[in-house]
């Protein structure tokens, strides 16, 4: 799934708004009168005033839900009606029927089908392969690293002149995440630069599997960067698991919370992951300013040119504070918001 929510055509207003009761089949009608199915409906209604819904309804194609989106409608269909969707189930989700029969089917099986968070047991929802990206590097590999870090940061302070502000923002111990900007191939290079030694090494990257681990070159640089493979296209739920699992290990994780890069340079709405990671592990978030990196090699381009890029980090937020001061219906939807005002400010200032 690879369409983003705010693609979908807007329909006309005979269009638009749920199928009238009258028009809906008796079987469906039936499938409605479940108490977990008519919630997910009267969420879905609410949540897409300006499509129109009936059972047949495309989530994909009608209705504009990617990946991501999908992670935001997971939540709140466990806030409402207290079931979670495996990603074998949301696999299996095309229409809006599907979607109210997986629903009801769990919430009639109770707690035997009741799912494990990939919040609260993250490694559960990842495969003995993916775990192997969480694992400390061995003394071989960790030497090869610290060579890589060294060339690295001597690139950027030389052809980038590369210069860091705000680096007493950073907490000593973590774990914290750091949310930079993403505009360029650049980003993660410049962060990583910015950063010491010693908190690298206890830091993970969440990483575009195409890009980071598109051949096999780019996934042993990534391997020993520790990234870890981020597929919000397809596999937004066990991408969350990921970043839940660094977090548990009392690791420090650098997530751009934009997603892909931006088009244009400017910053981008947040994902809800960002949010849900957040609002389960309450950690210090670093809102990050990346500037220049756009100019030095923009979406599109291959290779890049030596322009200044300056990383600000922004003095760490509590989860607590970023709750208080946003707007939306629930915890992860608050902080989004106000992390993304933070670094507005940020970026308007550097």
């Amino acid at each position: 799934m690879t369409k983003q929510a705010n693609e979908s055509p807007v329909q006309t207003d005979e269009e638009v708004g749920p199928t009238p009761v009258r028009e809906i089949s008796e079987e469906d009608r039936a499938l409605l009168e479940n108490p977990a199915a008519k919630r997910v409906w009267d969420l879905l209604t609410d949540r897409y005033p300006d499509r129109r819904l009936d059972l047949d309804t495309s989530l994909h194609g009608d209705l504009g839900v990617d990946s991501m989106e999908w992670v935001s409608l997971w939540l709140a269909i466990g806030r409402s009606v207290g079931v979670e969707l495996d990603e074998e189930a949301i696999e299996r989700v095309e229409s809006v029927r599907d979607l109210l029969g997986e629903v009801t089917e769990r919430a009639e099986a109770g707690g035997a089908a009741h799912v494990a968070s990939p919040l609260e047991q993250p490694e559960e929802d990842l495969s003995d392969e993916q775990k192997r990206y969480l694992e400390p590097l061995g003394p071989a590999m960790s030497v090869m690293a610290r060579g890589m870090f060294a060339l690295n940061r001597a690139i950027f302070r030389g052809a980038f002149r590369l210069s860091v502000e705000g680096m007493e923002n950073l907490p000593e111990e973590g774990p914290f995440v750091v949310t930079p900007n993403h505009t360029s191939y650049l980003d993660s290079f410049a962060v990583a630069a910015a950063l010491d030694y010693r908190r690298m090494r206890r830091t993970y990257w969440a990483a575009y599997v195409g890009a980071a681990f598109g051949n096999p070159i780019n996934g042993f640089v990534s391997r020993l960067a520790k990234a870890v493979p981020i597929d919000a296209d397809e596999h937004a739920v066990s991408s969350l698991a990921f970043g839940a699992a660094v977090l548990k290990r009392a690791n420090n994780l650098v997530w751009f919370p934009g997603g892909q890069r931006s088009p244009t340079g400017e910053l981008q709405e947040f994902k809800p992951g960002i949010g849900a990671l957040l609002a389960h592990f309450r950690v210090p978030v670093v809102p990050t300013s990346i500037s220049g990196s756009y100019k030095a090699m923009p979406p599109g381009k291959t290779l890049p040119r030596p322009t200044k890029i300056t990383v600000m980090f922004g003095r760490p937020l509590s989860v607590d504070e970023l709750e208080r001061r946003g707007d939306g219906e629930g915890p992860q939807d608050r902080i989004v918001q106000a992390l993304h005002d933070h670094l507005a400010e940020l970026i308007a200032r550097s």
